[in-house]
């Protein structure tokens, strides 16, 4: 009984230790790496067409943003308000794999769960 304790602690602490919290660090060292990153949102994009993108600018406005939080329209249905309207200006906190899009720092939000509001 004791090694099925064990084991659940070991994994719980992996999954904890999985993510990790950055700050203005070099975002590059972190690719591919699922992190928490916090900043104010500094401007938002919606793209026009069938295939609607948002996307939240954090740290500065485009085209000197730290990073990109890109939202899908497929996932607009997971989020209870207008992610580039209510979240604009907002310091924020996000959850997820960070990845390059032409060259900068990304991270696409399929869920609203993965947006803190600070």
């Amino acid at each position: 009984m004791k090694s099925i304790y064990l084991v659940l602690i070991f994994m719980l602490c992996h999954a904890v230790s999985a993510q990790e919290s950055i700050g203005d660090a070099d975002l590059s060292k972190y690719v591919n790496k699922q992190i928490q990153y916090c900043d104010q949102v500094s401007g938002t994009f919606v793209s026009k067409g069938k295939n609607q993108v948002i996307l939240l600018n954090l740290g500065a406005n485009y085209p000197d943003q730290k990073m990109v939080v890109a939202i899908f329209g497929k996932s607009l249905k997971d989020f209870d308000y207008k992610p580039d309207e209510f979240l604009n200006g907002k310091m924020i906190c996000v959850k997820g794999k960070l990845v390059l899009y032409k060259g900068k720092p990304e991270i696409v939000v399929k869920s609203q769960k993965q947006i803190e509001v600070r």
